[in-house]
């Protein structure tokens, strides 16, 4: 989970993908943090049931993808 909102975040996965990024595979998406996944893990729900529209539910479904792409 990432915050891109503040500077040093986005500084880190920049710093991520520039030392590592040649030497294995970084994945392209990345999870937002958010309130609404502490909301669902308080409920016992999952983020897909607490708000299949939401930033993050979309952010797993775009990961997901992506892994699934990579298998083949």
């Amino acid at each position: 989970m990432v915050d891109f909102r503040t500077n040093y975040a986005k500084d880190i996965a920049s710093r991520v993908r520039e030392t590592y990024g040649s030497k294995i595979s970084i994945f392209e998406n990345v999870i937002p943090l958010s309130v609404k996944v502490a909301e669902a893990s308080a409920e016992g729900k999952s983020i897909y049931c607490h708000c299949p529209n939401g930033k993050v539910s979309m952010a797993y479904e775009n990961l997901t993808q992506e892994v699934l792409e990579n298998e083949k």
